[in-house]
């Protein structure tokens, strides 16, 4: 990882308010985590942790104060969302310098339908926000993940009674292999709509991020392929840069060679590359 960045980190699996309590004055001696030495004070463990009824949350946090906040969305194909296999890449983040907050949100499985999973992920982002204040919000998503976070980096503004967060629009998203448009996946999006596209064409382009490329032009976006995936076609994530970029972002495409789709979103494979980003768009 980045020299300078490496350091301790201690992993809370929390509720809601724990960390907005924390001011970033003093982090590291309020969280108490284990120190590069290997002498520890062990960190408190509260859970399971709820950003919203029934959507579980883990947050990882440095031991010194972060330099951004990485929210982690799983994929599964709109139908689930399971956040287990992310703890590798949130304990890496968190080892050099980013907290990272890992979340699930609803999918067909949980009879849950556009908007609701974007609905979500947008509270997710406040409740980042919340717990680890004063910092930029990163939102990375992938594959099915990668579509949602695309679209609520476009339009983070959503009419979500529920969220009990203040908003906040994220800083920067990052995309692992994703399938930006639907309208070119098959019926494999109907799991994120509930309907055929020919049923209801006009939500199915509400919930296509291809639709809102041109705004927030001031967002950055980081578009990381594996070029042994063969899940996800490569020319999604060409056309979805290239409709970013005419609509006025930043925006950076990674191919990594021998990566596939499982892989891609794995500390070995991702975890440079993202602080390395990271560190360059928000600069301490």
């Amino acid at each position: 990882m980045l020299d300078g960045m490496a350091g301790s980190r201690c992993r809370w699996t929390v509720g809601t308010g724990l960390l907005g309590a924390l001011s970033l004055v003093g982090w590291s001696l309020l969280v108490g985590c284990a120190g590069d030495d290997g002498a520890a004070d062990v960190p408190t463990t509260r859970g399971p942790g709820e950003y919203l009824p029934g959507l579980g949350v883990s947050v990882d946090l440095p031991a010194e104060a972060p330099a951004a906040v990485v929210v982690l969305v799983p994929g599964g194909g709109w139908q689930t969302a399971d956040p287990e296999s992310w703890s590798p890449l949130a304990a890496d983040l968190a080892d050099n310098g980013l907290a990272a907050v890992t979340i699930t949100y609803g999918t067909s499985s949980t009879d849950s339908h556009y908007p609701r999973p974007v609905d979500d992920i947008a509270c997710a982002v406040a409740y980042a926000a919340e717990q680890v204040p004063g910092v930029p919000v990163v939102l990375l998503g992938h594959s099915a993940g990668a579509e949602l976070v695309a679209l609520v980096g476009l339009v983070p503004d959503r009419e979500d009674a529920t969220c009990p967060y203040a908003p906040y629009a994220p800083d920067a998203v990052v995309g692992l292999a994703g399938p930006y448009d639907v309208s070119r996946v098959g019926d494999i999006a109907e799991s994120l709509f509930g309907v055929p596209e020919a049923d209801d064409p006009e939500l199915w382009r509400d919930g296509n991020p291809f639709t809102w490329t041109a705004e927030r032009p001031d967002v950055p976006y980081l578009l990381v392929f594996g070029e042994a995936d063969d899940v996800v076609p490569e020319v999604l994530t060409d056309d979805f840069a290239a409709a970013l970029t005419e609509g006025g972002h930043d925006v950076t495409v990674e191919k990594l060679p021998g990566v596939t789709h499982e892989t891609v979103y794995t500390a070995p494979v991702i975890g440079d590359l993202l602080v390395a980003w990271i560190t360059a768009e928000f600069p301490s």
